[in-house]
């Protein structure tokens, strides 16, 4: 992106320079020799406009276009809240879960149920039934009852609660604990995705740093190469030394090779962890690794302390949690159970009796005997326990987390120390080794051996620091600190 913007500054610079050279040539004459007034006047506007497009220029030439760097850490921790694929499972998930809470709940409410039939019967069904005693001449009083018509017609509403159910009780604790812990699980996901994020962002860093520490030791090397190449042709060098240095110079090359490689693939991975295109050129900017201050982190035990009140193990919690109130269930399903229901019944088949009419009635329940359940109880209580040895997992693997977190931290700062000192030993050594060669105090051999010594090391402190940034990013998302805050 630079090479393009300086290309692209050069043509337009140089198509101004034309134009302002082929209207001096041809115009500047006939205006210095033509005194009217009337071309005077042009003769001043065209030299503002002249001077303006001078300015122009100058303006142009002393601010130079920026080319667009990468994006802050934040950017890309923002982006990845919304667009992370896990991150989008988990917020889904945790819907779920509230919806099936919500639905063990419901199964308490009030249930209402209508109901319409149709019967078309292929013949009546009636009868004639007396209703009293005979009257006077010995005539009967009677009802014409239809027990079946041609077209029976029915409907009926009813209404039923729950009034003791432990079992469905139970469920519902498990279920509101199984949102709780998705819940938690969401935070527990974002601190993981920031941790990918945070380390893949500072491995692209560190492969541009890479990229630009080769780009330079190229550079050099091919300064060295031309340098020998004009004591090789004055008979000062031998051919070996020339060939020595081109090897150097393709060596150097294939670095930056490796260093663009991986700095295009940590990018690719990079926007598909957050939805977020990388912009700029990470090997061009300079800015990118700010140097750390080596400051230590405080003591251990102050980090330990968090352990109890991270993510994810709360979210253990509430599944150990939720385990038991679910073995719990399975056992309450032999407790008895009472409701109530009310119907109300309308048709046309009256029969003997009336329409519309009502029952009100009350159920109790109890399963005596039922080995299934058995079972099924002992299975929970299994996994119950499965649930709690998980928990116990996770909080001490939380805890081993953050001490090798904090280890790593100081490990790194260490190195990052010496990673310096070795780095400046070195470009001393090769400017001595330089001068040397220089002066036929010294080979070529303990020339390039320098340069390779120097690289190695400016490799080294950009791994090292790049290492250190990830080392306390881990450590406060390990400890449930998000990095977005700061």
């Amino acid at each position: 992106m630079v090479r393009k913007l300086f290309i692209e500054r050069i043509i337009v610079i140089s198509l101004a320079l034309v134009l302002l050279h082929f209207y001096l040539t041809f115009f500047g004459k006939d205006r210095s020799h033509d005194k009217s007034k009337e071309q005077k006047n042009l003769f001043l506007s065209q030299l503002l406009i002249d001077q303006s497009i001078i300015n122009t220029l100058l303006l142009f030439l002393i601010f130079p276009i920026q080319a667009n760097a990468l994006q802050p850490l934040h950017n890309f921790l923002q982006h990845a809240t919304q667009s992370n694929f896990d991150n989008q499972e988990a917020r889904a998930t945790a819907i779920q879960r509230e919806h099936e809470a919500s639905q063990a709940w419901a199964r308490l409410l009030p249930s209402v149920t209508a109901q319409a039939d149709y019967i078309g019967n292929q013949y009546l069904g009636q009868a004639n039934i007396p209703t009293g005693a005979p009257a006077v001449g010995g005539t009967l009083p009677i009802r014409n009852v239809i027990i079946t018509p041609v077209d029976q017609r029915d409907a009926s509403f009813s209404a039923a609660l729950t009034l003791i159910d432990v079992a469905a009780w139970d469920n519902i604790g498990a279920a509101r604990a199984n949102r709780e812990a998705q819940k938690a699980r969401v935070a527990a996901t974002m601190l993981e995705v920031q941790k990918t994020v945070a380390q893949t962002y500072y491995q692209i860093i560190g492969a541009g740093a890479v990229g630009r520490a080769a780009r330079r030791t190229l550079a050099a090397a091919q300064d060295n190469a031309r340098f020998i190449e004009t004591r090789a042709n004055a008979g000062l060098a031998l051919e070996l030394d020339l060939k020595r240095a081109l090897a150097e110079v393709e060596r150097d090359r294939q670095a930056i090779q490796d260093a663009d490689y991986t700095t295009i693939t940590l990018q690719r991975s990079l926007e598909t962890l957050t939805g977020l295109v990388p912009e700029g050129d990470p090997g061009n900017d300079s800015t990118a690794l700010p140097m750390d201050d080596l400051r230590d982190e405080q003591p251990l035990a102050e980090w330990i302390t968090v352990v109890d009140s991270l993510p994810s193990v709360r979210a253990a919690l509430y599944d150990r949690r939720a385990a038991e109130l679910t073995a719990a269930a399975s056992q309450s399903v032999l407790y008895p159970t009472v409701s109530t229901q009310a119907s109300e019944r309308a048709t046309n088949a009256t029969g003997f009796g009336q329409s519309p009419y009502y029952t009100v009635e009350a159920l109790a329940t109890w399963k005596l005997v039922d080995f299934a359940s058995f079972q099924a109880s002992r299975a929970q209580r299994a996994a119950a326990e499965v649930s709690s040895v998980r928990y116990d997992r996770v909080r001490e693997s939380a805890s081993q987390t953050i001490y090798d977190d904090w280890h790593q931290v100081h490990t790194q700062i260490e190195k990052s120390r010496a990673s310096r000192s070795s780095l400046e030993a070195s470009r001393l050594a090769l400017s001595v080794a330089r001068e040397k060669y220089a002066s036929g105090k010294a080979t070529l051999l303990d020339v390039v051996q320098a340069e390779r010594d120097a690289f190695s090391a400016e490799v080294t402190d950009i791994q090292a620091e790049a290492d250190l940034a990830s080392a306390r990013a881990s450590l406060r998302l390990s400890s449930g600190h998000s990095l977005e805050a700061k």
